[in-house]
């Protein structure tokens, strides 16, 4: 991005936040002399920034696609919007913009006033319908990536929880709803794939790796799309409030919202409709089977068997 001084910073929130500025009230907003508005403009031009000007009465300067991507200078309303926004979109996240949506998250969190914090956990707390255990998988696996540090989790089986593992954190992606990280296995000796959402306790450590070696980063990205098993995804309606819910449920298992007649919708992923339909027996309140259709054709084989005993 350049070395932007502080003024430079201010004049590109300002022309983001309108869609023309007269050169005289761009002044006259940064409190300094026309000609040096003009040098601020010519030097925005030569970052890469697309800085136009519009003749005629009603003229003046604004802000355009240009070669470089200018920093967004956001109010606090915006900033708030912005990180309660890039966190949902965990919820539904894209394949191929997945690690950007982390990357942006990870920069917009760490940029965050406390006053801005305090107000997107406020919201988060009534309307999220994410784990603050995804939440900080993710992000512990972005700093990792970022950092080129090891990283150490457990991962919770069908067992319980699993053996330790440190893995050097290669790629993240998305299928079906579900966040997977593939790295290599230090104690496997291996790259594998783990769900994000059974990953327990992840810590960043202080121990470095290269992530070039054996050009890891090239085999993962080759092997993700086609080697990771696509997810069951299933949605259903509980009779109950979230709490209850959450309490009925494997820890750190389905993403719940609450629905306005009090009940709440719970979508769960796992590697078949079995495996969900058992979880959801373990639920205490009735439920209605929102999708897939496979989930409802397995409850009713468990409910024949159960029938019969």
């Amino acid at each position: 991005m350049g070395d932007l001084s502080d003024n430079l910073i201010t004049l590109i929130g300002l022309l983001e936040s309108r869609t023309r500025w007269s050169v005289a009230d761009l002044a006259t907003a940064l409190g300094v002399t026309v000609p040096t508005v003009r040098r601020y403009l010519a030097r925005l031009r030569d970052q890469g920034y697309g800085i136009e000007h519009d003749t005629g009465d009603d003229g003046g300067y604004r802000l355009t696609g240009g070669r470089a991507m200018p920093p967004l200078v956001l109010d606090d309303e915006e900033a708030t919007a912005t990180a309660i926004a890039l966190r949902r979109s965990l919820l539904a996240p894209t394949p191929l913009a997945e690690a950007g949506t982390l990357r942006a998250l990870a920069k917009v969190e760490q940029a965050m006033p406390d006053r801005v914090r305090s107000s997107v956990e406020a919201h988060e707390t009534e309307h999220t319908v994410l784990g603050e255990r995804l939440t900080s998988t993710l992000a512990a696996i972005t700093e990792a990536m970022r950092d080129g540090r090891l990283l150490r989790f457990s991962v919770m089986t069908e067992h319980g929880l699993g053996a330790v593992h440190h893995i050097e954190p290669l790629v993240v992606r998305a299928r079906v709803g579900q966040w997977f990280l593939m790295g290599y296995d230090r104690e496997l000796r291996r790259i594998a794939t783990w769900p994000a959402e059974r990953i327990i306790e992840p810590e960043v450590t202080a121990l470095p790796f290269d992530a070039e070696r054996h050009q890891r980063p090239r085999r993962a990205r080759e092997v993700v799309p086609d080697d990771i098993p696509a997810p069951v995804v299933a949605v259903v309606d509980v009779q109950a409030p979230p709490t209850r819910v959450r309490a009925g449920l494997p820890d750190g298992v389905g993403f719940i919202e609450p629905l306005d007649d009090g009940g709440s919708r719970v979508m769960i992923s796992g590697t078949s409709t079995r495996r969900i339909a058992r979880q959801l027996l373990l639920l205490p309140e009735v439920f209605t089977v929102v999708e897939p259709e496979e989930l409802r054709v397995e409850l009713r084989a468990i409910a024949e068997v159960l029938a019969g005993v």
